[in-house]
């Protein structure tokens, strides 16, 4: 067992890494750079890495999470199985990463296995999270032989209490029992597939458990251990949730101001290497936009992926990233793009801007 930032399996990633993908991956990573350079917006390839929204839906009820506050504004539902065909078919062949989890609890949706299988069909690296209530012996098996690469399984305190003061609704020896099994059946099956990944969000009423839910993490015998900070949007429930120990803060509060760390970066990648894709079809930028307040188009009415990627729309959202980031509301609490390490000179200049 690793305790690291990651759910990835490196040797399986590396082979869904088809000539095809590794081109588009070259032409979108370097378009990117490009346009953080130079301030102009450059596209060039299709998306790399895609995330599928399964279904919104979730039998939990966390209090900083939309879906689970009742702050979702998007319409409930399930992603069909005809919508999740029409994706691979148009993006199957440049993708190499695919994330099957957004706003809700994937195995919620009765097909979710089915489109781990058509995915892996693709050889596209797949994974997933979920609350770990849905772990039966069948279920662990079929996601088991549907070849799924990586899960993460959100577990947020070692005792009831703890647990559920945050996944409110939620049953921790339900999770721990399903865990355990879940690593029993993988080794019985001589599966080294999925890995399975602790996710631990540090808060205020948790952060004394760390030491504890690492030996907890060795006890299940999963994987890996991710310890990860979580995301709040104002005083109120900085000064409720977040942890006293900075280490485990993504922003820098004093009890009144909350100020983002790294709030400095430029630009972000996102936008020209990934997007993101809701159950009804509607496609956004990213994983912060989960009210779909920016949604680009619907890949369900667009005639191809081109005429949403390339679009006006699309195409003023990087330029608006790429230039005042800041300006955007998702952008300014979100602290995981990069850019502040790319020089401050115009190409070709060889200056730097004052």
């Amino acid at each position: 067992m690793q305790i690291i930032s990651n759910e990835l399996v490196i040797p399986n990633l590396i082979k869904s890494l088809t000539a095809r993908r590794i081109k588009n991956l070259v032409l979108t990573g370097s378009s990117f750079f490009l346009s953080a350079l130079t301030g102009k917006t450059i596209l060039w390839g299709r998306p790399a890495i895609l995330t599928i929204e399964p279904t919104n839906l979730c039998n939990l009820h966390c209090p900083l999470c939309i879906t689970g506050s009742g702050q979702l504004r998007r319409s409930q539902g399930r992603m069909s199985l005809d919508t999740f065909q029409r994706i691979l078919d148009i993006m199957g062949d440049d993708i190499f990463f695919l994330l099957l989890y957004h706003q809700g609890e994937p195995y919620l949706n009765p097909d979710f296995l089915q489109m781990v299988r058509m995915a892996k069909q693709k050889n596209i690296y797949c994974t997933t999270s979920t609350n770990g209530h849905y772990f039966d012996d069948d279920s662990i098996r079929a996601t088991i032989e549907s070849g799924l690469d990586s899960m993460i399984v959100s577990l947020d305190g070692i005792t009831q209490e703890t647990y559920e003061r945050y996944r409110v609704n939620g049953k921790l020896e339900k999770v721990l029992q399903g865990t355990k099994r879940f690593m029993e059946i993988r080794k019985e099956m001589k599966s080294k597939t999925p890995l399975i990944a602790l996710q631990f969000l540090v808060m205020k009423h948790n952060e004394h458990e760390i030491p504890q839910v690492r030996k907890l993490t060795k006890e299940l015998g999963v994987d890996r251990l991710l310890i990860k900070t979580i995301e709040v949007h104002s005083v109120e429930e900085a000064r409720e949730w977040l942890p006293q120990n900075e280490k485990y803060r993504r922003y820098y509060f004093d009890g009144q101001k909350l100020i983002v760390k790294n709030a400095e970066k430029k630009s972000c990648p996102r936008p020209w290497l990934s997007t993101l894709i809701n159950w009804d079809g509607g496609l956004v930028p990213c994983c912060f936009d989960k009210n779909g307040d920016y949604e680009m188009g619907n890949i369900l009415k667009a005639r191809d992926l081109d005429e949403i990627w390339f679009g006006e729309s699309f195409q003023k959202f990087r330029t608006q990233l790429n230039t005042d980031r800041k300006s955007i509301d998702m952008c300014r609490n979100c602290n995981q793009g990069f850019g502040s390490f790319i020089p401050q000179f115009k190409l070709g200049r060889g200056k730097k801007r004052k």
